[in-house]
């Protein structure tokens, strides 16, 4: 089974039951922005915020979950993303990151292919139950678990007809632990696009939605919902 798109029928139902339609949508973009977030400090600095990668990472190993509250273990941990999301909704902020919407239009497109090609999706499947079984003995973060998510996304979704350009510092992305941490988190930011598509979203929202997914951000960070 495709390990990235668990969420089956009634669990969306049960989810959008907890919290609203916009407010799942909003997580998983906000779990995106994050993603590309952390992809671009690791590709311009070499560094990663441990506790802001941490709940991406580890959304890709779970693989039952009920919600994507659950998911990603309340809002909280996506603060970082909501701000991120917000500042990008923003027309009017002159200070917009003018890579974050190539990254979000990639991993769109990488969704779209991931969920119309069903032997990519056994691969990553069997590839990710394996490195799973890493966690019984090595921490989530660790450089061997980081690997091998690096290793399931090259083999995988490495292997669909887009392939993200990650811009950045040359000689930091010539580094193998760089460059590991820029495919694990991509896989987070797949994992996170798969599910924005399974609870409703649409890139038409954008153009139609815009005030109400930009309200929706904002009640999201001052009203924190926690699992």
């Amino acid at each position: 089974m495709n390990q990235l798109n668990e969420l089956n029928n009634s669990a969306i139902a049960y989810c959008q039951e907890t919290i609203s339609f916009m407010e799942n949508i909003v997580l998983t973009l906000a779990a995106m922005a994050q993603v590309i977030d952390q992809v671009q400090k690791v590709a311009w600095k070499g560094q990663m915020d441990d506790a802001e990668a941490m709940p991406l990472i580890n959304s890709v190993f779970k693989f039952n979950t009920d919600s994507v509250i659950e998911l990603y273990s309340g809002t909280a941990s996506l603060s970082s993303g909501l701000r991120t999301l917000r500042a990008q909704l923003d027309s009017n902020n002159p200070k917009k990151n003018a890579e974050f919407g190539r990254y979000m239009a990639n991993l769109f497109t990488i969704q779209k292919q991931f969920s119309n090609n069903k032997e990519i999706q056994e691969t990553l499947s069997s590839r990710i139950e394996h490195t799973k079984r890493l966690l019984d003995y090595e921490d989530l973060l660790s450089s061997n678990v980081i690997a091998s998510l690096a290793d399931c996304y090259s083999q995988s979704i490495s292997n669909l007809a887009l392939r993200i350009q990650v811009h950045g510092d040359p000689q930091i992305l010539q580094s193998k632990a760089n460059q590991d941490k820029i495919r694990a988190l991509l896989l987070a930011g797949v994992r996170a696009a798969v599910l924005w598509r399974q609870v409703g979203g649409k890139k038409r929202q954008f153009l139609f939605n815009r005030k109400k997914l930009v309200d929706t951000t904002q009640k999201l960070l001052t009203q924190p919902i926690y699992h």
